[in-house]
């Protein structure tokens, strides 16, 4: 039974009610954690200013106990709350984003003193908000440990409130998600209504957000406002660095090492700058990669791309739209990380065919996105944020995740020149790598015939 089939779990373990044995378990799960960090000498989760920003690395068995305190301290929550309480206060969740959004709009983080309290009348001066809607949102916001007020109008930083002040890719995140993604979210009823089929790049939550529904897509308006394009540039950098999302994943795991010794080549399609590229070639010393994006992007990239000669001479810059035909001819790999989940299906469909001039037998092609699990399957904090994905693609270009059958048919509508390969992905990670391999029948009669995908 999926984890998501819960009748039958609702009373817990014989007698023991399903609130008490959660309980218990978060009290055996919070010990074991608590263990570990005193043994090892690490410091403890807090929400004082000088807390740490991230847990510590952990071994897997207690990383599991962590994350499994995590869901169940929520499952326990809306227990205690009831149904109607649950629905009532779940959709009023909202006013967490708007009041970081406030905050971190304003700066207001950046004007508190790290080492000391500020009155909040003081604060006031430094801000462009009245005295009523700075206090409105600072107090919301100490609702989840954003700021504290440890004397009445004395206002002082939590470990989360200084992040906001010192982290600029944080800010980032919360900027892009809070400024960007929340007006559009508040726009995909509308969306849908209109235009139910949610195909169209032009028509989702976003456009009818921005005033450019049936216009441009939503990277088309990015690249005309340097700033927001350069917030979700960060944005992406918060998100790559977080928890599951790691490009060491990849660059650990996955084995390029018969390229490598053919002195091969890797394309890194809409790679951005090419800190992908420049991780593998620290790896992967005989290889050379092309890192592909649109000319905006390769223009802003650094110069050199790596302050090591021997990498920098190995990953190429290169402007290209992937909504064009190949230009890479007979490259070993051709490499998507967070691209196909932009598009809906028949987008994804032409990206994958405009590949096939440029490839020689054998080539891989590889899709590093979310690959969609059974409902349940996944661990419960990973399903929440994977699903939450998921409706970001919906709300910002009408985009999905998709499961391993859902990808196999994009490599089918293609061409039945793909082998479909499989999917895979390493503990901890809540990306999949998706590959196929291009191996088309000889030609007959000057027409290539080709396998069909597996």
């Amino acid at each position: 039974m999926g984890k998501f089939q819960i009748p039958s779990g609702l009373n817990g373990d014989g007698d023991v009610s399903r609130l008490v044995a959660l309980a218990r378990r978060i009290s055996a799960d919070a010990d074991k954690v608590d263990a570990h960090l005193r043994e090892n000498n690490l410091p403890q989760a807090g929400f004082e200013v000088d807390a740490p920003g991230d847990f510590p690395s952990l071994p897997a068995d207690v990383q599991q106990s962590r994350q499994q305190i995590v869901h169940d301290a929520l499952e326990l929550g809306r227990l205690a709350r009831g149904p109607r309480e649950t629905v009532r206060w779940g959709v009023w969740n909202y006013l967490d984003t708007l009041s970081i959004q406030i905050i971190n709009s304003f700066g207001i983080a950046k004007m508190v003193p790290i080492e000391h309290p500020i009155p909040l009348s003081e604060l006031q001066t430094k801000s462009a908000l009245s005295a009523t809607s700075l206090a409105q949102a600072l107090r919301h916001a100490m609702t989840i440990d954003i700021f504290c007020e440890p004397k009445p109008g004395l206002i002082a930083h939590t470990a989360a409130s200084r992040l906001l002040a010192e982290d600029k890719a944080l800010q980032d995140w919360a900027g892009f998600i809070s400024e960007d993604v929340f007006p559009a979210g508040a726009n995909v009823l509308k969306s849908l209504k209109s235009y139910p089929e949610a195909t169209s790049l032009t028509t989702s939550g976003f456009n009818f957000a921005f005033n450019t529904v049936n216009e441009e897509p939503m990277f088309v308006t990015f690249g005309k406002d340097p700033v927001r394009a350069k917030r979700m540039a960060g944005a992406m950098a918060s998100l790559t660095g977080g928890e599951g999302y790691e490009v060491s994943h990849f660059v650990d795991n996955y084995d390029l090492s018969d390229v490598d010794s053919a002195g091969g080549t890797l394309v890194d399609i809409g790679g951005s700058h090419g800190f992908v590229s420049v991780d593998l070639a620290k790896k992967w010393k005989n290889m050379t990669f092309v890192v592909q994006d649109l000319p905006k992007t390769v223009e802003s990239a650094p110069k050199p791309i790596s302050d090591d000669a021997s990498i920098a001479q190995r990953v190429q810059l290169q402007a290209h739209d992937f909504f064009h035909e190949q230009p890479v001819k007979g490259a070993d790999v051709y490499y998507f990380r967070w691209i196909i989940h932009n598009y809906s299906t028949p987008y994804a469909v032409n990206i994958i065919k405009n590949l096939i001039p440029a490839l020689k037998p054998g080539a891989r092609i590889i899709i590093n996105d979310h690959c969609l699990r059974e409902p349940g399957s996944e661990e419960p904090w990973d399903e929440k944020v994977i699903r939450g994905m998921d409706l970001i693609m919906l709300t910002l270009l009408n985009a999905q995740e998709r499961d391993e059958e859902q990808f196999k048919e994009l490599f089918r509508a293609a061409h039945e020149g793909f082998v479909f390969k499989g999917v895979s992905r390493s503990p901890g990670c809540r990306m999949s790598v998706v590959e196929a391999v291009w191996d088309p029948k000889p030609e007959v009669n000057g027409t290539a015939k080709a396998q069909k995908v597996e």
